[in-house]
């Protein structure tokens, strides 16, 4: 739950790779293409799940026929054994009480609350698992597989201690509607199964981690195919939608492991939502539902802690256990959390100081681009003052050459007008 989504990666990704260059204009599809791969996968007819086989087992600690619900997986465990702290009638068990199961490898304990007839789904209970670090807290509804059911985990790993938190609410038609968060994440899954798994949406709402990247995933959705065509499950294709820290949205086709660009119709867009919107409403119901574990967890452990209960073959120590099992995560969950403000501190101061960069940016982009225009004004008017006066010489030259007029030139007449002069030499006689 909390890794990286590899689809989101990919469609990331596919958002960048032009980067510094200009993206074609994603391609329209139409509503049939967008949901092709929703139709194929809703198509299918996987088989309904079957209800558990019911088992019973004799509690140890009771003398009086007292058969209590158990699985074949505990029964098969090496050293099993079962208690129930609680009352008995017509041969079960009875009324609000704890089943303790202990074996050499696993210990379950539940608190839940029996009718007496051996009939173990549609009863609330709160089950422990001291091994897993699991609490989950169930309400089964009038028949199989209906039910509302809360799990947390408590989980140490190098990254440090956290709980992880599913919420569901499954119906009667094939419908799973799940809500993952984790204590010390922002990050919450949002997921719908539909058709008893034949199809999967998921989304993902990050927005409430500070955004110190204008092109983080605030929110991600996409179609996945739980089988998997033969493969690991959650096999994403179809469409798929993201929208970043900075408002933009991407949209792109998921075909073959490959992802591109395109433009969903909005139709198409708003069915998605409707599919977020259906989770978010069945959280609310789940909520309401697990009311009555949450109350019948209270009272008991109220007569269990009061310390002057017990049970035949189990000492105090065990016993009690329940009573303060949780207490042995306070210090790594007061860590955790402190880790985690400061961690969120931090981040705010970064996304802060993104911003302001940011602002910074675009206000010196703002004064480049009024400098820019500024000067590119003055050009122009002094471009327009030469073209101005370049006209201006250029109508006094045209209006000089239309008035020119040739000069007047007046006839050489030599000294005394002209005359012939003749002079005789001998024969020849030369005349000037």
């Amino acid at each position: 739950m909390h890794k990286l989504i590899p689809l989101v990666v990919m469609l990331i990704a596919a958002t960048t790779a032009t980067a510094g260059h200009a993206a074609p204009k994603p391609k329209k599809i139409s509503y049939r293409e967008a949901s092709a791969f929703e139709a194929a996968l809703l198509a299918r007819n996987p088989p309904m799940p079957m209800p558990p086989r019911s088992l019973q087992v004799q509690p140890i600690n009771k003398a009086e026929p007292c058969r209590l619900p158990t699985t074949q997986d505990q029964l098969d465990r090496p050293n099993f054994r079962a208690f129930w702290d609680g009352e008995c009638r017509n041969g079960f068990a009875f009324g609000l009480g704890r089943d303790i199961a202990i074996s050499d490898t696993h210990h379950l304990e539940e608190i839940t609350v029996h009718d007496g007839t051996g009939d173990s789904w549609s009863r609330p209970r709160v089950a422990y698992d001291f091994v897993n670090n699991v609490v989950a807290h169930v309400v089964g509804g009038p028949q199989f597989p209906v039910q509302v059911a809360l799990v947390e985990k408590m989980e140490t790993t190098l990254g440090g201690f956290d709980i992880l938190r599913t919420l569901s609410l499954t119906d009667g038609f094939g419908g799973v509607a799940t809500v993952q968060s984790a204590a010390f994440q922002p990050q919450r899954h949002y997921v719908l199964v539909e058709k008893y798994g034949a199809i999967a949406f998921r989304f993902v709402d990050a927005s409430a981690a500070p955004a110190t990247d204008p092109n983080a995933v605030a929110f991600s959705a996409e179609i996945l195919d739980p089988q998997g065509g033969g493969m690991p499950g959650n096999i994403p294709g179809g469409v798929a939608a993201l929208r970043f820290a900075n408002g933009s949205i991407g949209q792109f086709a998921v075909v073959d492991g490959r992802s591109q660009p395109v433009s969903l119709p909005p139709a198409y867009t708003d069915h998605l939502m409707a599919k977020y919107q259906a989770i978010q409403s069945a959280a609310a119901q789940a909520d309401i539902g697990l009311q009555q574990a949450q109350r019948i967890e209270r009272e008991y452990l109220f007569k269990a802690c009061n310390g002057r209960s017990g049970l035949k073959g189990l000492d105090d120590a065990e016993y009690t256990r329940i009573c303060h099992w949780r207490d042995q995560f306070s210090q790594a969950y007061q860590t955790a959390s402190a880790n985690y403000q400061r961690q969120l501190a931090e981040l705010n101061q970064q996304a802060a100081a993104a911003r302001q960069q940011r602002q910074m940016e675009e206000q010196f982009a703002v004064q480049q681009l009024m400098m820019q225009r500024q000067q590119d004004q003055q050009g122009w008017a002094l471009l327009n003052q030469g073209a101005q006066m370049l006209q201006q010489q250029t109508q006094q030259t045209l209006q000089g050459i239309q008035n020119w007029q040739p000069p007047q030139l007046q006839p050489i007449t030599p000294p005394g007008g002209y005359k012939v002069i003749c002079n005789h030499i001998g024969n020849m006689t030369t005349c000037r």
